[in-house]
């Protein structure tokens, strides 16, 4: 939350500064787009270096699922401008619609609630996270294998920038949503510009076993008992002509659940991703920190070794003879 209060707080300052800019600096979503293998071999797409790429790996079955991308200080400043855009405009019927309302309370008819007059504090519109989805599957894979190995993979265009998985989540505007929201909990990484940024078959959670499995979900029942597998973050050969590299995952908090479906969080990730009760723990910043004490420890014993030595080499020097 303070990271997207300092984020508004920068966006609003672009905003004061160039107002003009920041009624249109972006298209108002995270752009985003399916690519098919079928269509790089026709020449109909290719990989632009100057986008991101986001690559999955299904075992078995197709899948599908969601991708909240952290908005940029140009997309914050595009929300505020349309939110001041939206409270003028609120501001600007508010007397038609008290007028309207005391109209009817006079004339004896049945009235809804008293309008309330809009404020900076209290008007609100809808949260920019439904601005930044970035879905995929189950359509548009982008290829398949078959035999014993068989899998269905999928590989998206995206803006460069930082993206957390929110979840197994089917969404298609204007369609019923159907999932599981980790709003209490999941993983985030970084996709850059120019590289395709592997999950390989990592949110298939074959990773986890049943015991992490159980801190993910009330229902137990159903649940796979099969020791864990470790996760393929390779490449297929049909894109290893491209700079590539796996995700560097990291712990993302609890978010609100924007599409309202089912709410649950991902298995804890090893190295990545613990929780204490209901509480996510982020193990990699955990461990940065933790090195960061260290080293910190370690300069300030050496400056006081060295401090120490000096008395000593000081009292063992010869002492100068008097000025004549």
């Amino acid at each position: 939350m303070m990271r997207l209060v300092s984020l508004l707080a920068g966006a609003l300052a672009l905003a004061l500064a160039a107002p003009a800019a920041a009624e249109k600096l972006k298209p108002d979503i995270a752009e985003h787009r399916p690519i098919e293998l079928k269509n790089i071999l026709a020449g109909k797409a290719k990989i632009d270096p100057a986008k991101a790429y986001i690559f999955i790996r299904s075992p078995r079955n197709r899948t599908n699922g969601v991708f909240l991308k952290t908005p940029s200080a140009e997309e914050l400043a595009n929300y505020e401008a349309k939110w001041r855009e939206e409270l003028a405009d609120a501001r600007e019927d508010y007397p038609g619609q008290l007028r309207r309302w005391e109209l009817e309370a006079q004339s004896g008819r049945k009235r809804g609630p008293k309008p309330v007059e809009p404020t900076e504090e209290s008007f609100a519109i809808a949260p920019i996270d439904l601005r930044m989805i970035v879905a995929f599957g189950p359509q548009f894979v982008f290829d398949k294998t078959e035999g014993p190995d068989k899998s269905f993979s999928y590989l998206i265009e995206v803006e460069p920038g930082e993206y957390t998985y929110l979840g197994p989540i089917f969404y298609l505007p204007g369609t019923q949503i159907f999932g599981t929201c980790y709003c209490m909990g999941s993983v985030r990484f970084e996709a850059r510009a120019g590289v395709i940024t592997s999950l390989g078959d990592f949110l298939s959670l074959d990773w986890a076993d049943r015991a992490a499995l159980a801190q993910s979900t009330i229902e137990r029942k159903l649940l796979p008992d099969r020791p864990a597998r470790a996760t393929d973050w390779s490449l297929p050969a049909s894109l290893a002509q491209y700079p590539g590299a796996p995700a560097q995952l990291r712990a993302a908090g609890k978010r609100d659940n924007v599409l309202s479906v089912l709410v649950g969080r991902i298995p804890p990730v090893p190295g990545v991703l613990a929780y204490e009760r209901d509480v996510p723990i982020d193990l990699v910043g955990l461990a940065e920190a933790e090195a960061e004490a260290r080293a910190r420890a370690a300069a300030v014993s050496e400056v006081s070794a060295m401090a120490e030595e000096a008395p000593a080499e000081a009292v063992g020097a010869p002492i100068p003879a008097p000025a004549p």
